[in-house]
């Protein structure tokens, strides 16, 4: 490891005191926060050896660089001290990662996916309690991305990730050149606590991703299915049996995208026609169409965001699942109180999000 003649230095002239324990003000930990803080950091990843310090920030979700540093003790103690700090020895040293208040949250970026606050709220102890997570959707519809962003939640921690065939993940080991069951098996081989699959390909499949999470860890996979309940109905098909799915089941999410409308010239209209009718509004309720501008390069719309649905288990969707029962009553149970894709959709029209042509596009489909 190459190392630079650097110090670690205060960004501002005058950097405010941080009430932590091990920041002591005006030194090289203070300064480092400071400098996370200004910069909006989420997080500080430190990895140490007896000669070297490597200092990375997460910024926007993406790990920053590295800078390299002369072996800092004091630095590291200090940050050991604080709240919020995850310590991993490794074999030449320990990685200690520590999470900044101010900065992004790792809820906020499945926000910022499409997800509301409320399904977030409810997909967290999900993920916390281990077991096996659904990712529905077709093909192109975000799958990927929402793997990577659920796997974002564990970032700094100690958890040990292992992904098949899903993008790069900052700390994730990776399995290549296998799919399917073969795959899962390969990655059970290194001890992980979340396995991660883009892409349930059939029956052989299916059934090692539930056996993996029966035997403890959190399973997250992607299946080619509409909805959640037909991402139920597609495990069945597989013949998993339903003792096994309906005991590991954590979470079943579902989702499409649609087209975002440009913040700087949406325009409000009254909702009409026939439309805005198949949403259920009012005629009158205030919507808001496409317009263009510069901004947007005169499409009226800037990129995409993903409309979600969920069945999270709980003991009624567990005994509907395991007794075989019919979809309509599972879903009539699962949406009760949470919004199914087209309750979603017409949330984010009535927020200005989208249009109802394009809610009323993903409803069908």
């Amino acid at each position: 490891m190459e190392i630079e003649a650097e110090a670690l230095a205060p960004v501002a002239e005058t950097p405010q005191p941080l009430f932590l324990a091990g920041a002591q003000p005006g030194s090289p930990a203070e300064a480092l926060i400071a400098e996370a803080r200004d910069r909006r950091a989420s997080h500080i990843h430190l990895e140490t050896d007896a000669a070297a310090l490597v200092v990375r920030m997460r910024i926007a979700g993406q790990l920053t660089e590295p800078r390299h540093f002369h072996a800092d003790p004091a630095l590291v103690a200090a940050f050991r001290a604080m709240a919020g700090v995850s310590v991993l020895a490794q074999e030449d040293g320990e990685r200690i990662v520590l999470r900044v208040d101010g900065g992004e949250r790792r809820e906020r970026a499945l926000e910022a996916i499409g997800m509301s606050r409320g399904l977030v709220d409810a997909l967290l102890p999900a993920l916390r309690r281990g077991g096996l997570v659904l990712v529905a959707g077709a093909a192109g519809s975000g799958r990927s991305t929402t793997i990577a962003t659920l796997l974002r939640h564990f970032s700094g921690s100690p958890r040990h990730i292992v992904t098949i065939d899903t993008p790069a993940v900052e700390g994730a080991t990776r399995i290549t050149g296998l799919t399917g069951a073969a795959a899962i098996r390969a990655a059970l081989e290194q001890d992980p606590d979340v396995i991660a699959l883009d892409g349930l390909d059939g029956r052989e499949a299916a059934a090692a991703a539930a056996e993996a999470a029966e035997s403890g860890h959190l399973v997250i996979a992607s299946i080619d299915a509409p909805d959640a309940v037909s991402a139920v109905r597609r495990m069945r098909d597989w013949r998993v049996e339903p003792f096994r799915l309906a005991s590991t089941i954590a979470a079943v999410l579902a989702q499409r995208l649609v087209r975002r409308l440009c913040a700087d010239c949406r325009r409000p209209v009254q909702a009409q026609g026939s439309v805005s009718a198949l949403l259920g509004f009012d005629s009158g309720a205030i919507v808001f169409e496409a317009m263009g501008c510069e901004s947007c390069q005169g499409t009226g719309f800037t990129g995409m965001t993903g409309v979600f649905e969920a069945i999270v288990a709980d003991g009624a969707i567990r005994r509907l699942i395991n007794d075989g029962g019919d979809e309509a009553i599972l879903a009539r149970h699962a949406f009760l109180r949470a919004p199914n894709l087209g309750s979603a959709a017409r949330a984010l029209v009535r927020e200005g999000v989208t249009t109802p042509e394009e809610a009323v596009r993903i409803s069908r489909g």
